[in-house]
């Protein structure tokens, strides 16, 4: 178990949690994302973005998903930067449409965005699909 406190900030410890993939549990995760960006010494304007990156990812991701799948998410914070990478299953073949204008706003808001799919996978019914982002601490 991680203790999480303001004084000592959570660096190199993985944070991870899985839940539903429903937009009922999207505050959970913007939650989760905004207390661990605060408590690791980003500034207000870098918690705003990665909580709207966070919920661009997921919302993403749940609108593509599998019947009663779940979205695994999990964060890393660095001296420098934060890591969040989100698993899902897709229902269907295919990437999310990266030139959609919530895409848009993930790149912008992040430094690095990557997504895979992989090929379908009897054992979960469904593509298993990852998105990861990047966002640097302090970078104007």
């Amino acid at each position: 178990m991680t203790n999480i406190s303001a004084e000592q900030g959570l660096h190199s410890a993985p944070v991870e949690i899985r839940v539903a993939a429903s937009l009922t549990q999207l505050p959970i995760l913007r939650g989760l994302a905004e207390t661990l960006v605060l408590l690791s010494d980003f500034t207000l304007d870098e918690v705003a973005d990665v909580r709207l990156a966070v919920d661009e990812v997921c919302s993403t991701l749940i609108a593509i998903a599998a019947p009663d799948s779940h979205l695994t998410c999990e964060f890393l914070v660095g001296d420098s930067e934060l890591r969040v990478r989100v698993d899902g299953i897709a229902a269907t073949e295919g990437m999310p449409d990266q030139r959609s204008f919530g895409w848009h706003v993930l790149r912008t808001l992040s430094d690095e965005v990557t997504a895979e799919q992989q090929g379908f996978d009897a054992t979960v019914a469904g593509f298993p699909t990852s998105v990861r982002i990047r966002r640097v601490r302090g970078k104007a």
